[in-house]
This record gives structure tokens, sequence and C-alpha cells, in this order.
């Protein structure tokens, strides 16, 4: 039921949908039927549910197999609850020193030592496909407090951050790339090399504006769904 009105626009990407009471209400059916029905849509990744904010319709259609991933993204808000929906296995934790090309996105000088934190994403579940291959660089000032949480810490390392260390993002930055699959990460990813795959980088940001973490992950491209929403801006004077 809920499927088909989601398919047909009546929840629209982005809308937040009815309580559970309502729903009930509205199809005469008890709230564990609505309860059930909202599970098996967050599980096909067209929903997604977060406490004191509802539950948000994220796609019109189900994903396209059942370890794909598909989000709406429109707040540094919403980064995170990708964390809290996923699962990070962390892969390697280990210092690195800047690079001319990696200190022009981190915007520090090369030479400059950083954490780098590799891990895989994955749907919950110890047999689950790996959604991406992620590597984290955290800002030395930041790097001894993440090297001694990460390893226990569930959430994005910028939620651990923002949680250990009171820094805040305050914007993101996030450029996405078509790519092959890397020939050293395909392994890892149970994924051929150079599959088609997306790279999506992003840059954290301070409220002056200063950089201190950067992430860069590898998607298979038949595992992760990214939609956004354009809105035409209402015009101004005149008729």
């Amino acid at each position: 039921m809920l499927t088909q009105r989601i398919a047909e626009g009546a929840y629209p990407v982005g809308a937040v949908m009815p309580s559970e009471v309502e729903l009930a209400g509205h199809f005469g059916v008890s709230r564990s039927t609505v309860r059930a029905a909202l599970d098996a849509l967050q599980r096909a990744g067209m929903i997604s549910r977060r406490r004191n904010a509802g539950t948000r319709v994220e796609s019109s259609r189900p994903l396209r197999g059942p370890e794909s991933y598909n989000q709406t993204l429109a707040t540094v808000e919403d980064v995170a609850q990708y964390g809290a929906e996923t699962e990070r296995r962390v892969q390697q934790v280990d210092s690195e020193v800047v690079d001319d090309t990696l200190a022009a996105l981190l915007g520090c000088p090369s030479g400059q030592t950083w954490l780098r934190v590799s891990s895989l994403r994955c749907p919950r579940g110890e047999a689950a496909t790996p959604l991406c291959w992620t590597d984290v660089y955290v800002a030395p000032t930041f790097a001894p407090l993440v090297r001694e949480k990460i390893a226990d810490y569930p959430g994005l390392v910028s939620t651990l951050i923002e949680e250990f260390a009171g820094h805040r993002t305050a914007e993101i930055r996030q450029r996405i790339t078509a790519i092959g699959v890397p020939r050293r990460l395909a392994a890892a990813l149970r994924a051929r090399p150079g599959a088609s795959a997306l790279e999506i980088t992003r840059t954290y940001l301070d409220a002056k504006g200063k950089r201190f973490l950067l992430s860069r992950s590898i998607h298979p491209a038949d595992r992760f769904v990214y939609e956004s929403r354009l809105r035409r801006q209402p015009a101004s004077g005149g008729v």
C-alpha cells in the first residue's frame, strides 16, 4: 500500500510522512501492520527514520538490490544519518604525509601529517557486501582523539569530533566523480577492477571556514543511488 502511494507521488521524495497512528487510521489497519510496512520500506531504501524528525521519503522506488543504498542528502544532519544507518569496518588507521594534490583539497601545506582512517562502509549484517571504501583524513589537531576513539565509535568521524571536542561542522562541500574501481580496492569491495564506480569527496569546514576533515569514498555503481531535488526560485517582481 505505502510502496504504491510513494511511487504515485502521494508522498514525494523529501517529504515527511504521516505518523504511524495517522497512517493506521488512514488505511484502516493496526499500528503493527504499519510498522512492518515501514520496516520493509526502510530496508528497501525508500524511506529513512530519525528520532524526533519523523519518517522521510528517500526514493520513489525500491533499490536495485538488497545491498544497495539510496540517500537524499540536503543537510549536514543527513550525512550524519547515513553514518547511523550503516556500519563502519575499520581496515587501517595510520599517519599520512600529505602530497601536493591532497594538500590542495585540505587547504594545508604539502608535507603536513594528517591521520588517515581507511574503512569499509556496509549495511548492517555479518555477510553484507560493502557499500564503499572510505579514506577519511583528519587534521593534526584532532588526530589523537580520533585515533583513540575510532575503534569503538559507530558514527561518522565528523560526529565523533563534534561529540568529544565540541568542534562542529558548519558546511560540507561535496564532489562526485565517475571512476573505475581501483585494482587495490577490488578484492575488499568484492568488485571487478575497473568496474564503474562513483568517487564521492566531502570536505568538512567549521564555522570559520577552516577545513578539518576530508572523506573520499569509492562506491561500486550498483550499490549507491544519489538523489536530489532541484526547485525553481520564485520570480521576484514583475509579472
